[in-house]
């Protein structure tokens, strides 16, 4: 059965850091919404143009466009076996996702959300300095985290509620160090695999 898992949390949670590990551990295609967008303005495509105008700006990119750009990949490796890191973002998208799959026979496998405290993602930017910044990222400045985190606070929690009720929703505690997370994540999966 194929394995399509989300992970989801604050900006600077380390989610990427478990979808990269996740993805290693069981052979999954490893796809970040932001760092498709973020291909697709370096590319200069008119995906791209138009994301980089809300990126900036430190807001989330419009649904349809970010679930546009996610199809067109998604399609490239049949709808399956993937993890998404960042999304999805609010409510509409997860919905949107999880009837599209369902239209495609491909389940809906679970959503990771990674809860960590904005002191510890704070603390984790101080301590990782310039190494932290991604260089490709205009929406690094002190307001724009501010932003972004008072956005996904606004955000997660209708998507919590939706995706708890289905019993497809998994919440691991992120403020703690990469393994212990890693670990619990995969035991979750080993239920449901």
């Amino acid at each position: 059965m194929p394995l399509n898992l989300f992970i989801i949390g604050p900006s600077g949670c380390g989610k990427s850091t478990q979808a990269k590990l996740i993805a290693d551990k069981y052979k999954l295609t490893h796809l970040s919404t932001g760092q498709l967008l973020r291909d697709e303005i370096a590319a200069g495509t008119g995906f791209g143009l138009e994301a980089k105008i809300y990126i900036d700006k430190g807001t989330w990119v419009p649904d349809d466009l970010v679930f546009d750009v996610l199809i067109a990949k998604l399609k490239t490796i049949d709808y399956q076996n993937f993890i998404i890191d960042g999304f999805p973002r609010v409510l509409n998208q997860g919905k949107i996702i999880e009837y599209f799959l369902k239209k495609q026979q491909q389940p809906f496998s679970l959503l990771v959300h990674l809860d960590v405290t904005f002191e510890e993602i704070t603390k984790r930017r101080e301590v990782k300095g310039d190494e932290f910044q991604d260089s490709q990222r205009t929406d690094n400045t002190p307001e724009l985290i501010l932003s972004r985190q008072k956005t996904y606070d606004d955000t997660i929690t209708p998507i919590k509620e939706y995706f708890s009720e289905k019993k497809l929703l998994f919440e691991v505690d992120g403020n703690r160090p990469v393994e212990p997370i890693f670990d619990d994540i995969v035991k979750k999966i080993e239920t449901i695999k």
